[in-house]
């Protein structure tokens, strides 16, 4: 979980939003127990748009797990007041309430939201830095705070499948380090290099254990004194691919 920056709600919905709420009220008017829920199935197909662009703005990223949502499972508005408890059903149509899900995560959290001395328990990657509660050791990701156990514990973060996801990733970190660090082609390692940064991108996958492993692993590649260059995503995932692919006999030698 890393923190993201969801940004100010699109052009026109507070008009969209308005829309929505009135219809809310329409439905509970004419059916006093349809659950909002209920509501909200009625009204997807109206928000696909502003839905398209909340996933932008997450990096097309799991809000809690890092995931591509769609490597496992569709992507999901989550509502971090959940929507289906009662005294949250006014924030269903709030853009500052919203984040990107997969469906497992979505899930798992449901209606659980636990507050203590009325701060919720969970942790919100839309407002604040989740990287002083959690820590990863490898793939495993560990809450370091009450706060961290509790979102660790509600939405399942070191869930197996997607400790599995992580451990495949950083297999393919430690391929691009070995080559930036032990390797004899120049270009290959300053495409390594390169590789590396992006993976600490917020558009990258799982970019809060890759920032927690490199900043073990090569603290001046991970915390320069001048940020890196943003670099672009584009074909890197195949670029990354094959390049280990075609590198495949230095990697015992380099091992």
């Amino acid at each position: 979980m890393i923190r993201v920056n969801r940004g100010e709600a699109p052009l026109g919905f507070a008009d969209r939003a308005a829309t929505w709420r009135a219809r809310f009220a329409d439905y509970r008017q004419r059916e006093p127990n349809i659950a909002a829920s209920a509501v909200w199935s009625k009204v997807r197909g109206d928000i696909e748009a502003d839905a398209e662009i909340l996933a932008q703005r997450f990096h097309h990223k799991c809000a809690y797990c890092e995931a591509r949502p769609g490597h496992v499972s569709r992507p999901h508005i989550e509502h971090f007041r959940p929507k289906g408890v009662r005294r949250f059903e006014g924030r269903m149509f709030d853009w500052d309430n919203w984040l990107l899900s997969c469906g497992i995560c979505n899930e798992e959290k449901w209606k659980h939201f636990p507050q203590e001395n009325g701060q919720p328990l969970l942790l919100n990657p839309a407002e604040e830095e989740p990287c002083g509660h959690l820590c990863f050791v490898g793939p495993r990701l560990r809450g370091v705070t009450k706060r961290g156990k509790k979102t660790v514990e509600l939405v399942e973060l070191d869930r197996q499948p997607l400790r599995d996801e992580r451990e495949s990733w950083l297999i393919l970190v430690n391929l691009l380090l070995l080559l930036w660090l032990g390797g004899e082609d120049r270009d290959v390692r300053q495409a390594c290099r390169e590789h590396l940064i992006w993976t600490m991108q917020d558009d990258a996958p799982f970019a809060g254990m890759v920032r927690a492993y490199l900043g073990e692993k090569c603290p001046t590649l991970a915390n320069p004194s001048v940020p890196h260059q943003r670099l672009e995503e584009g074909d890197r995932l195949e670029r990354i691919m094959k390049l280990v692919e075609q590198r495949i006999p230095e990697f015992k030698h380099l091992a």
